[in-house]
């Protein structure tokens, strides 16, 4: 017998060889959990519980939502498994409309699963996991005979890896090593049964799944050439999936598909998605659609199952992205909005625990601090915090990551961390941001102004668009997008809020307009040239070297309507309750310029308009607006105007101001003297977003019409926000050149003080500028003199925001190595 062994013992090295290698390629090295937390951290997270209240809440919140179906499912587990629904037989069976209530359905029951195996995880009670096992088994069952291609739950490709996929992946990744101990059993609702668990058949579900989401079988990734934000939504229910399958080799390669390869419908995250982020880290469309909380949560899992791959460390860019939305707040912390936003959609606080969880794990001790003064001021405005796991949407999936990736805040904030910037840049969006913050009552008294305007997904058509912040309210509001998404097809959005007309900025010619060719919209027409930031003070995120001023201005250079336009805005404080924004608009067709219109809006109840005399202005009907270029989407948009009347031409300064009765509140606008223009004011369809009941009234809107070019006669027009029916300016003159318009006077009387600013804005950096008469002299882009005299006594203040030298009088003020600099002096000092 030893002898016949020797003889065929090189015949079984072959079959011995094989059997290992099917051993090592079938090898599960993965330990479970490993989504969203892990063996190794449950006594740090069990501590957390039994220390701090947000953490007991959560898993009281858990058990609230389990427990009683639980104790049910034990005596009668049909009764929740009949419960549930049907499943579709094909991924592209239903749209986006026939597929909620079916995703609902699933999701609601996969959630119970997924919080069912947390409990598990917390507790180690087993009746948690078999009724996560009875659920997930059906799902399974159903799956397992299917294709990657005929893979799906509720008829939708796009919405499975969203609310369904990833739960059953979340719930079979918790009770896991509950499934795989010998002799567990699984109800079968179809044989009214208990049977042997079969995890091959879990197996085969997962990677059906995955392949459903991967689609190897379509086309492959262009890798850049056509982007969408939906390979970034289903990224969890592809990853989630992965990380379940339990043969290392076949786990690496769709691990690699998903990360490096790329498919057309699930994107590479290093050829397509994350070069995206290349810039400032944030994705690049309109501000609701750049939060993409999605992406740091993917990259925080990532980095925890593979932390060689050093994706953390490679994208921190991302991080400190991240923290752009916060300097992107109103003094009442909603967000300015561009493009297809909603301003009260805020996703910044899973971002930021996110990015404290890979900054606590990894060691960022400057990304840790920033996370932690975000996350401290955003609980402080809601009065601290208090973790919701939430059931209420089925997109909301991953609250319980507050419990696992939870991260105790310190008690103090670093106050060095400063989220109150004056000049903030959003380069995609072509967007400036000018604030002025307040230290008492900023709410009521804090400046906050945004221009500009690109083409990105989720643009509007806007030119270099505006929007205004006063007195408590979003005074001078864009357009934002409609509550539902039913609504974004009607005619309203798509031929007015979306269009120059529906925002506050300047239409040339009557006949300014977007092209199709480009537009990330088939027949929106929205495709414009982006705005782009051409002078600060201070420069993006840095510290001002005023507190009463700052400024930005804008450059679009656009193609569609073969014109020119230049805006600058900036933000002027007077006292700490009274300030002022300054807004230069300079406009050129580059051929036949036959007449420019100033478009703003303002939500309230009334608006009047007044000479430089306080003398109510006559006004007529017009139907002057009742027209469009005849494209398919009637651009400028301004038909929506109604109740429209014009004063006549006028060359002298006007005066308008807009009521808010509510709480009487007022916004003060001044246009200095200077070519002859027609002033109208009318309604528009309301405000989206607005506070109060102004969410249904009208709103009111001014068109200043000048005839000829505005660049060398731009428009100048001063807002004041403000509590008081008066106006604290008391005057405003044009500063002019021998041949243009620089700037503006403005006299202020505030309190016992009158203030003087002789600001200069001029259209090159080199630009010269000189008035004898005034003593006054500039060379630059961008400066203010102001005098302020009271008691007697005169302070002066010179300030250069961009430019060489600044001259008042016998005082001069050259900047060095930066173009910005500043000068404070009084009377006594000359």
């Amino acid at each position: 017998m030893k002898k016949l062994l020797k003889q065929n013992s090189k015949k079984y090295v072959p079959l011995l060889l094989l059997m290992l290698y099917l051993c090592v390629s079938n090898a599960q090295s993965l330990d479970h959990p490993v989504i969203m937390t892990t063996k190794g951290e449950k006594e740090k997270i069990l501590q957390n519980i039994e220390k701090y209240e947000w953490a007991k809440s959560l898993v009281e919140q858990l058990h609230k939502q389990v427990d009683s179906t639980v104790t049910v499912h034990s005596k009668n587990p049909e009764n929740i498994l009949s419960k549930i629904p049907a499943f579709a037989t094909s991924d592209h069976q239903n749209k986006e409309r026939q597929a909620g209530p079916i995703a609902a359905a699933h999701s609601k029951i996969l959630k119970l699963a997924a919080n069912s195996g947390m409990l598990f995880y917390l507790t180690e009670d087993e009746k948690y996991a078999q009724f996560s096992a009875d659920i997930v088994n059906v799902y399974f069952d159903h799956i397992s005979p299917l294709t990657p291609e005929t893979t799906t739950i509720c008829g939708y490709a796009f919405f499975d890896p969203r609310t369904t996929y990833d739960q059953l992946a979340i719930a079979y990744d918790f009770i896991y090593g509950y499934l795989k101990k010998p002799g567990t059993t699984v109800y079968d609702n179809l044989q009214s049964t208990k049977v042997a668990f079969d995890n091959n058949k879990a197996q085969k579900a997962m990677k059906n799944i995955v392949g459903n989401v991967l689609q190897e079988y379509g086309k492959p990734d262009s890798y850049g050439k056509r982007i969408s934000n939906h390979p970034i939504l289903t990224a969890p229910g592809a990853l989630f999936g992965i990380l379940c399958i339990e043969d290392d080799t076949e786990r690496e390669h769709l691990f690699n598909i998903f990360w490096e390869t790329g498919t057309a419908h699930q994107n590479s995250f290093t050829k397509t998605i994350l070069p995206m982020f290349s810039g400032q880290g944030i994705w690049p469309e309109s501000l609701s659609y750049s939060f993409m909380p999605i992406i740091t949560m993917v990259l925080n899992i990532v980095d925890r199952v593979k932390p060689e791959m050093n994706v953390t460390e490679n994208n921190q860019h991302i991080f400190e992205g991240n923290f752009l939305f916060d300097y992107l707040r109103n003094p009442d912390r909603t967000f300015v909005r561009y493009g297809d936003s909603k301003r009260y959609n805020d996703f910044t606080a899973p971002l930021y625990r996110y990015t404290l969880s890979i900054a606590d794990r990894r060691g960022y001790t400057s990304l840790k601090q920033k996370a932690e003064v975000a996350l401290q001021q955003s609980y402080k405005t809601q009065g601290g915090y208090h973790p919701n796991i939430g059931q209420d949407n089925i997109f909301n999936n991953y609250n319980a990551l507050q419990l696992f990736w939870g991260i105790p805040l310190s008690d103090t904030i670093d106050e060095n961390i400063d989220l109150n910037k004056p000049t903030v840049i959003v380069d995609h969006a072509g967007i400036a941001l000018q604030r002025n913050f307040v230290k008492t009552d900023n709410e009521l008294y804090g400046l906050c102004g945004i221009i500009g305007g690109a083409h990105y997904v989720h643009s509007h058509l806007t030119g270099i668009g505006m929007e205004l912040y006063g007195a408590g309210y979003i005074m001078g509001p864009n357009a934002g997008l409609p509550p539902t998404v039913s609504e974004r097809q009607i005619p309203l959005h798509e031929h007015y809020f979306r269009l120059y007309a529906g925002n506050n900025t300047v239409i040339v010619n009557g006949t300014s307009h977007g092209l199709d060719e480009g537009s990330w919209k088939r027949k929106a027409n929205v495709w414009q040239n982006t705005t782009i930031n051409i002078a600060a003070e201070p420069k993006h995120l840095e510290d001002p070297i005023s507190k009463e001023f700052s400024f930005a201005t804008q450059f679009l250079n656009d193609t569609v309507n073969d014109a020119q336009q230049e805006r600058t805005l900036s933000t002027i404080r007077t006292s700490a309750t009274t300030g002022y924004y300054f807004d230069m608009f300079r406009s050129k067709a580059n051929n036949t310029n036959n007449f420019h219109d100033y478009i703003y809006h303002n939500i309230g109840d009334r608006t009047l308009l007044t000479n430089d005399k306080n003398k109510e202005l006559n006004l007529k009907p017009t139907e002057r607006y009742q027209n469009d270029i005849g494209d398919v989407v009637k651009s400028p948009g301004w038909r929506y105007f109604e109740n429209t009347k014009t004063t006549k031409k006028t060359k002298k300064g006007v005066k308008v101001r807009f009521d808010i009765e509510y709480d009487d509140r007022y916004m003060h606008v001044l246009i200095p003297k200077g070519n002859k223009r027609e002033y109208t004011k009318a309604l528009t369809p309301p405000t989206r977003e607005a506070k109060h009941d102004y969410i249904d009234k009208k709103t009111q809107v001014l068109a200043i019409r000048q005839e000829g070019e505005a660049w060398m006669n731009p428009f100048i027009v001063v807002f004041e926000p403000s509590l008081k029916k008066n106006s604290s300016i008391s005057s405003i003159e044009p500063l002019e050149g021998k041949y243009k318009t620089v700037g503006a006077i403005i006299t202020s009387k505030v309190d016992n003080a009158l203030i003087t600013d002789y600001i200069i804005n001029q259209d090159t950096d080199d630009a010269f500028y000189e008035n004898k008469k005034l003593g006054l002299s500039f060379q630059g882009r961008f400066a203010i003199v102001r005098t302020t005299i009271e008691n007697e006594k005169t302070d002066i203040t010179l300030y250069i925001g961009n430019g060489k030298k600044l001259v008042f009088g016998t005082k001069e003020l050259i900047t060095t190595n930066k173009a910005s600099a500043i000068l404070n002096y009084n009377s006594q000092q000359l």
